[in-house]
């Protein structure tokens, strides 16, 4: 009697998860879709425009709901999402023509980026630091005034400036002092946090991103090739296809909770 009971009960949280695990996925593609739609609405001025923009919007929309899930895209801030969609918008709209300037493209998933490593890396770095008392800057080296102006003054870190903290620490080739170090600390002490950002695939994806300067040098001087666009779109989203891209990997490390 206690088996059957039992079985009934398995029975009826599988039915409640399942309900559950439907109802999030629409809220979320909805969610999706209705930044999707807003993005899209001021660009149609006629008949033929409005389906063409909706046809976007709607493969937009499947495309980001399907690649990362109702669970990753409830946790991320609403702004990566937007950013992620304005980009895609983009990038549909300039890929007619190779010879634009993809500035735009990039500059929306530079913001993605930047808000992925405030939200799920920095703001708790910052407080960590704090918890620490690590808010003074006793050595006048680039990184550490990087660093202080982080953590007293709530710059954020930029992409360049991660990736290098990442690479001393990484391949301890370079002395850490104490803003250094203490961050070293805190992934060191947030390993799920770490084992991303140290792996392999993960670093040498994010060197290559880097190293084409594509969201320095080059975006400063507004000009970017499609060719330029498409390797970093590769690198950050790759069509929506490849898990180990640099923009799920970093809101992946929001499936573990601190």
């Amino acid at each position: 009697m206690e088996i059957e009971l039992l079985i009934k009960e398995n029975k009826d949280l599988r039915r409640k998860l399942n309900i559950a695990k439907l109802w999030m996925e629409r809220e979320v593609r909805a969610h999706v879709k209705k930044i999707a739609k807003w993005k899209v609405s001021f660009m149609a001025s006629s008949t033929q425009d409005i389906f063409y923009w909706e046809n976007i919007e709607e493969t937009i929309t499947k495309k980001i709901s399907d690649f990362f899930g109702e669970i990753l895209l409830l946790n991320v801030p609403a702004t990566v999402i937007e950013n992620i969609i304005s980009a895609e918008i983009n990038y549909f709209n300039l890929r007619e023509n190779p010879n634009a300037d993809w500035l735009w493209v990039i500059t929306s998933y530079h913001k993605a980026l930047d808000t992925l490593i405030e939200s799920f890396i920095t703001k708790w770095f910052r407080k960590f630091a704090k918890k620490k008392w690590q808010t003074q800057l006793r050595k006048n080296d680039s990184l550490e005034k990087s660093l202080n102006s982080v953590v007293n003054l709530w710059y954020i870190l930029s992409v360049w400036r991660l990736f290098h903290l990442i690479s001393i620490i990484r391949d301890d080739d370079e002395e850490l002092y104490d803003y250094g170090k203490c961050f070293k600390e805190y992934l060191d002490k947030y390993d799920f946090i770490s084992n991303i950002l140290y792996d392999d695939e993960f670093y040498n994806n994010f060197e290559s991103l880097v190293d084409s300067e594509i969201l320095g040098k080059k975006r400063h001087v507004w000009k970017i090739s499609f060719i330029e666009t498409r390797t970093a779109r590769n690198l950050l989203i790759w069509d929506f296809e490849e898990k180990n891209s640099l923009l799920y990997k970093f809101m992946e490390i929001w499936k573990v909770d601190y």
